[in-house]
């Protein structure tokens, strides 16, 4: 299967999440731009910065993840363009691999998945960037769900 990836826009992301950016016509504060989501009360935000090395298109995915019970924001400190890879889940939470979509986003965009969101694991592209990360943990198999691909997924410009 081969996944083309496309600009990242609000609209286009909405179904997984949301798009962290200012926008001209935004108002000067924009709150509540992320839906922040933990819903177990022993889980703590953890507030990572992360380095990560680009990646050249085409990828190959073999692993997909999820986190069931928490969202999950990436932001660039670096201003370094990177790829998001998502997929819907059906109703018994298998994701839907043929309805992925892949999203080449700017440095001055972050996003912030919905929890429950099967997604590929963070990739930078062109050079290498610092991204910050947030998401609820409490140390236990609900902060992260990985499944391995029967069929490796390629995603290409």
């Amino acid at each position: 299967m081969i996944i083309k990836a496309q600009p990242l826009t609000r609209a286009a992301f909405a179904p997984f999440g949301q798009v962290l950016e200012h926008a001209p016509d935004d108002a000067p504060r924009r709150n509540f731009a992320a839906e922040l989501f933990n819903d177990r009360s022993s889980a703590r935000a953890n507030l990572r910065v992360q380095r990560s090395e680009p990646v050249s298109l085409p990828h190959i995915a073999t692993v997909i993840e999820r986190h069931r019970r928490s969202s999950q924001m990436f932001v660039p400190l670096s201003g370094t363009p990177y790829l998001v890879v998502v997929f819907p889940s059906a109703a018994g939470g298998v994701p839907l691999l043929e309805q992925g979509r892949a999203f080449a986003a700017h440095g001055n965009q972050g996003i912030n998945y919905n929890r429950d969101v099967w997604h590929h694991g963070f990739l930078a592209l062109e050079t290498a960037g610092t991204f910050l990360m947030l998401r609820w943990e409490d140390g236990t198999s609900s902060d992260e769900e990985f499944l391995p691909l029967a069929t490796p997924i390629s995603i290409e410009e």
